[in-house]
Order: structure tokens, then C-alpha cells, then sequence
């Protein structure tokens, strides 16, 4: 009833905008050559993390039914659609109304829609088997969970005004945020004197570090990888000599930084 079924929900563009700002539709097509490209793919990063081997490899890419698909029922027409399919994407993993907890016996019971796979709608778990499946799908600490291309990346999206035909089909919120920073603009806005920046305590610069550090590279630097508990910087060491010595040493133990290529230290 809590079946594990990894997916990726995509707000993509039926089309796109030329040099002069006319868009131009495209629908859809090829979406089962899609589907091929992306099963190869996943299953070829799974070898590589070495979570599959090349035989058990072979065997899945032979199979006539892959399990992967792409459904692409769903258009966005008006702001209610939109704002439905917003809340379905971010929705959390179960719904509390779903479940309820029989503390004398120690189980939980789940009722939901009818499911044509399993051929029942209420399923009673011993409670530890129920966190066992609801874990599954509760991500990881940190996790980047959304991602956007095209107009959306902060590289373009930073450019809307300088592109009218976007500009102008941009959502609310963005013209008046654009509007409230022309009008800082025009009241000579003065950056943060030196003595303004000293009031910024060190622990919120350690904050703001970590947040980039797990926005650019999906890691939280101040989350243990082997407990997950919350861990705490004692010192910042800048020295690049000092730095090399503690690489070499991690490199020696074999506890290497993931991604790290040992001959950058030559």
C-alpha cells in the first residue's frame, strides 16, 4: 500500500520563444525514444555508483516492459490548474487523514482510494513495518528536491527585463519585486558600511556557508554522513599548505572527499 515508485514531476514548455519574442508551440513527440534515453541513462549511473553490476545491467535493458514511462495528460490552462498541480508536485508523502494509530496493539492502520494493484483500499501494519515503508520515501536532509532550466535557471531568470516578450507574461510577484528594486535604485541605494558588516555575527556567516555550499553541490557540510546529526564547525582552516597536509592524510586512511582526484594535489 506504501509502495516505493520513484518519479520526477517536469513543468516543460510545449514550445519556445525565438530571437524576435514570438513562441512558437511545439508539441510533444518521441516520448518513447524519451523514455529509452532515460532508462539507459539511470541504469548506466547506477552501474557507475556501483549499485548494479554490468550483468544484472544487461538483464534489466533486455526486459520488454521497463517500468519507466512518461505521462504528459497533465496542461496548465488558468491559475487554479497551475496551482493545483504546485501543491500536488510539493505535497508530503502521506496525508495524516490517511492513517490512524491503535496504541494497544501497536499498529497503524492505513485507508485510502482503491488500489487496482494491490485490489484493496485499508491496510493494517505492525508499526514498525510502517515506518519501515513511510521512510522510504522521506528524502534526506538537505536534499535538493527542485530544480529549474531555461527561464527558470537564476542565470536567465535574472535577465527577465531584459527580455519584454518574457517580461510580460512574467507572474505578479516578479513585476513588483522588479518594481521595488528600481525604486531602491533610484534612492541611491549605499551598500553595508565596514562597520555595519562587523555586526553580522559569525554564526550566521557559518549559516549562509552552509546553505550555498548544499544549494551548489546537494551536500549539507554540517550534517554527519554516517549519523545525519547536526555537526558544528570548531575551526576554518585556510593555509593551502595546511589544507594539502590534511587531503593527503584523508587520502592516506582512505576517507578521500567524495569527487576528490588525488593528483590535484601535484
Amino acid at each position: 500500500m506504501l509502495r516505493w515508485n520513484p518519479h520526477f514531476h517536469a513543468i516543460v514548455l510545449e514550445g519556445g520563444f525565438d530571437d524576435e519574442g514570438t513562441f512558437f508551440y511545439i508539441p510533444f513527440s518521441g516520448l518513447q525514444s524519451m523514455v529509452e534515453v532515460f532508462r539507459r541513462r539511470v541504469i548506466r549511473l547506477l552501474v557507475e555508483r556501483e549499485l548494479l553490476n554490468e550483468v544484472f545491467a544487461r538483464n534489466l535493458l533486455s526486459w520488454k516492459h521497463s517500468g519507466f514511462t512518461i505521462d504528459n495528460s497533465v496542461r496548465i490552462f488558468d491559475e487554479s490548474s497551475q496551482e493545483s498541480l504546485a501543491e500536488y508536485i510539493a505535497r508530503p508523502p502521506i496525508s495524516l487523514k490517511k492513517i490512524r494509530y491503535e496504541p494497544f496493539k501497536g499498529r497503524v492502520l492505513f485507508h485510502t482510494t482503491y488500489s487496482e494493484y494491490f485490489k484493496q483500499n485499508v491496510h493494517m501494519f505492525e508499526a514498525l513495518d510502517f515506518l519501515a515503508e513511510l521512510t522510504q520515501h522521506v528524502p534526506p536532509k538537505g536534499l535538493q528536491l527542485i530544480r529549474r532550466y531555461g527561464l527558470y535557471a537564476s542565470r536567465t531568470k535574472g535577465r527577465w527585463n531584459e527580455m519584454p516578450w518574457v517580461a510580460e507574461r512574467a507572474p505578479e510577484g516578479w513585476k513588483a519585486s522588479l518594481s521595488t528594486s528600481s525604486t531602491v535604485e533610484d534612492l541611491s541605494y549605499e551598500p553595508l558600511s565596514e562597520s555595519a558588516r562587523e555586526q553580522v555575527d559569525i554564526d550566521g556567516r557559518k549559516r549562509a556557508w552552509a546553505r550555498l555550499l548544499s544549494k551548489v553541490y546537494e551536500v549539507d557540510p554540517l550534517v554527519c554522513p554516517k549519523c545525519g546529526a547536526e555537526m558544528k564547525i570548531i575551526a576554518i582552516i585556510e593555509d593551502p599548505d595546511e589544507l594539502k597536509r590534511i587531503l593527503r592524510h584523508l587520502i592516506k586512511i582512505g576517507r578521500s572527499p567524495p569527487g576528490f582526484e588525488p593528483k590535484r594535489l601535484n
